[in-house]
């Protein structure tokens, strides 16, 4: 019998489940739902994922024969859209879908109304800990969070932001930790970066450049490293609306010839695996994908305490943590990881392990198919997570 494929009465009948989320451009949540969405269809599910755009990452999608249904002509982020949640409403009633399984604000407040009176239930993912909501939103987000059967959070700080902040009941909300689909697996040839990095230690972020992300604290920890380990190099790989602003603080800082801006680059998980140490500065973070790609690769990190970087990463375990916003601490620990390149390698190992014991890809899949099978009732199959 197929995974997800047992119904309530033990007959064959599979899953039909609809994945929302407002773009399939480059991110780390439309990533997660890329991967659960072929991972899924080919355990036998019968998936199709809704969007208020379509983006790169489309291409996975198609090639796994699962269906793609943008909405809209233009994104849809961060505010509610009735057209969205109209034109989605139509879909999920004239599908027929089991299950509507909505992430990111927006598709999680179009879902919740196109959901309502249709008879099928919602469940959500909350990938952010969604500090730049107003009252508004936060009142919005209440009414979408009472419309779900079941709220996926994907780390510990969200959970406690969900039942202390916005009212959920603890039983309503399932902690379901990030994990990455092939983090584990090899490269097949090794990305090509400017010559002109040299030998040194590589020292990178991964990320897109907007302002919770804190690449300018970042370079400001760049100019007080950089004269004391000088054979060090440093990247910036990701693109976003920051890049002129940041490559121009840069030179205001005289690092620019330290550090050199990648922008947007397919191969990033295969750079990840080429650094010495990746940082992420952020200020801001729900559970980041590229801190399990590099600890799955054996790469420490030096990461800002916040959100849920620290269900990933434990300091002096696995890497160091930071006070977010404070570059001379990021700089200090930065240091200590070039100095002691033994340290350095120990933490990475370390977060080798932890990734693939507590971060497995499986795991994380089956504990969602766990909310799903709760959700619908129908009994837990043979590659159910235990309670």
């Amino acid at each position: 019998m197929r995974r997800g494929a047992s119904s309530a009465t033990g007959e064959s009948s599979p899953v039909r489940l609809l994945l929302v989320t407002d773009s399939l451009e480059v991110g780390g949540a439309e990533r997660h739902v890329v991967d659960l969405a072929v991972e899924l269809a080919q355990g036998g599910y019968e998936v199709a994922v809704a969007c208020s755009v379509s983006g790169s990452l489309g291409k996975p999608l198609v090639e796994a024969d699962v269906p793609v249904i943008p909405l809209l002509d233009r994104k849809v982020k961060r505010r509610v859209s009735l057209a969205y949640a109209f034109r989605l409403r139509r879909l999920v009633k004239g599908r027929q879908f089991d299950l509507v399984h909505a992430h990111v604000y927006a598709s999680a407040a179009a879902a919740a109304l196109a959901c309502l009176g249709t008879g099928v239930p919602l469940v959500l993912t909350e990938h952010t800990d969604a500090l730049w909501q107003g009252r508004r939103a936060q009142l919005l987000s209440r009414f979408v969070y009472g419309r779900a059967r079941r709220i996926i959070v994907v780390s510990s700080a969200i959970r406690q932001r969900l039942i202390r902040r916005d009212g959920v009941p603890p039983d309503r909300v399932t902690l379901v930790p990030n994990a990455v689909a092939g983090a584990c697996g090899t490269v097949a040839s090794p990305p090509e970066l400017p010559a002109g990095l040299g030998d040194g230690p590589l020292v990178g972020v991964v990320a897109r450049l907007q302002p919770e992300k804190g690449l300018d604290h970042f370079l400001k920890a760049v100019a007080r490293v950089a004269p004391l380990v000088p054979e060090t190099r440093f990247i910036i790989v990701g693109d976003g609306p920051l890049r002129g602003e940041l490559e121009a603080l840069a030179k205001r800082l005289t690092v620019g010839e330290s550090v050199c801006f990648l922008g947007f680059r397919s191969d990033a998980r295969e750079i990840t695996r080429l650094l010495d140490v990746l940082v992420v500065p952020s200020l801001t973070e729900g559970s980041p994908l590229v801190v399990l790609e590099a600890m799955a690769a054996g790469v420490p990190v030096v990461a800002s305490d916040v959100g849920g970087i620290p269900d990933q990463v434990r300091h002096e375990k696995e890497g160091l943590l930071v006070p977010p916003g404070e570059p001379e601490a990021l700089a200090d620990a930065l240091f200590r990881l070039l100095r002691d390149p033994a340290y350095a390698r120990s933490l990475g190992e370390e977060g080798r392990r932890r990734a693939h014991s507590e971060f497995a890809y499986r795991t994380m899949v089956r504990r969602i198919e766990d909310v799903y099978r709760k959700v619908l009732g129908r009994p837990a199959g043979r590659n159910a997570s235990p309670e």
